[in-house]
């Protein structure tokens, strides 16, 4: 059994030994960390805490490079537990400078300075009307909610590939109209663009529409000199819709879109008569897909032997050249796709209109 003496021994050698540990704490061992970069209004940045040793008395004096001072306390922090000490700021990016002292058991420690980088941005929102979206002049307008930031226009093509790319900073009231332009040649068709606002921290949103699309689907087949649709052709209408459908999602609140459809023939027989073959066709189609429901505007034109899919001598039976072509686009579309002529008449629950492309012929 030990003696008094000896456990009294014992009793001091271990609290010299503590008291030595915690008076050498070091900045390290307070495990300095940071919520450096954070969303405007759902969250604050913050300086975190996770020392190796128990403190007491933690204070984090705080100083802005703007020159704004702030006390955190962050009081009693076990060891291996983080403490969050949050620190108000408004949008933008801020350096600052911070001392910290406090106790590890009796002993103080500190000051231990830091410095960091806070940022504290938010998503702008991007506002655009169809009226800003100006395909034949190459540019759009935009309005976005921040004051500074950046944009960047992606432009696509209808064949998928990049036309261009514009990358426009801005510093401007929340609101202002702001105009990108982009580098299009006479050739391209513009399929779809993306646009995206950043604010000055990097937080930011997108807005992604199509402006030219091919509808994808399977040729109906006519009897010989008629334009009727046949029962067992109506199923090759249905996917085409659903397509379209899916696309009108989109561009939901963006961009007003119509539907174009083309009607086309071989070379046999005269071509007058071929013309208004692919004429009633083409308004044979458009009708049925006002029937089904559809709400947009729906233009239809036909070709007939003036643009052939296949170049062949007169009197040619050549079945690609047979065809009609579904356009879902913001303008009528261009000579350059297979579209010789801009005299679209637009149908609705049985009713034609002139439509806008008639005043545009090339």
């Amino acid at each position: 059994m030990r003696s008094p003496l000896t456990l009294l021994i014992a009793t001091i050698i271990i609290c010299v030994t503590s008291t030595t540990a915690f008076a050498e704490v070091e900045a390290d061992h307070l495990g300095f960390g940071l919520i450096p970069v954070v969303q405007y209004g759902k969250q604050k940045p913050a300086i975190t805490l996770t020392p190796g040793v128990d403190l007491k008395g933690v204070v984090v004096k705080v100083t802005a490079k703007s020159g704004k001072k702030l006390t955190l306390r962050g009081g009693t922090i076990r060891a291996g537990r983080t403490k969050k000490l949050a620190i108000r700021q408004g949008k933008g990016v801020m350096d600052y400078s911070c001392q910290i002292t406090g106790r590890a058991g009796r002993e103080k420690f500190g000051p231990f300075t830091f410095t960091f980088t806070l940022k504290v941005g938010s998503a702008p929102r991007i506002a655009i009307a169809a009226k800003d979206v100006n395909t034949a002049g190459h540019q759009i307008t935009v309005r976005v909610s921040e004051p500074k930031g950046k944009l960047k226009l992606t432009v696509i093509g209808d064949d998928g590939e990049e036309i261009d790319e514009v990358e426009q900073p801005f510093a401007a009231k929340p609101g202002t109209p702001i105009t990108l332009k982009w580098k299009q040649t006479a050739k391209q068709v513009l399929g779809r663009f993306i646009l995206r606002a950043y604010d000055t921290v990097g937080f930011w949103s997108g807005v992604e529409s199509v402006t030219f699309v091919n509808i994808p689907h399977d040729d109906i087949v006519f009897e010989s000199g008629k334009w009727e649709l046949k029962a067992s052709e109506i199923p090759k209408l249905t996917q085409p819709i659903d397509r379209i459908t899916a696309e009108l999602r989109k561009v939901a609140g963006v961009l007003p879109m119509a539907l174009y459809v083309g009607g086309y023939t071989d070379t046999v027989g005269k071509a007058g008569d071929n013309l208004e073959l692919s004429r009633k066709r083409a308004k044979a189609i458009s009708a049925w897909f006002a029937k089904r429901g559809l709400t947009i505007p729906i233009y239809y034109q036909g070709f007939g032997e003036t643009a052939l899919a296949v170049a062949t001598p007169d009197n040619t039976d050549q079945v690609k050249n047979r065809r009609a072509a579904y356009v879902l686009s913001t303008e009528p579309p261009p000579a350059s796709r297979g579209f010789p002529k801009r005299a679209w008449v637009m149908i609705s629950n049985g009713k034609r209109a002139t439509a806008r492309g008639r005043k545009r012929r090339r």
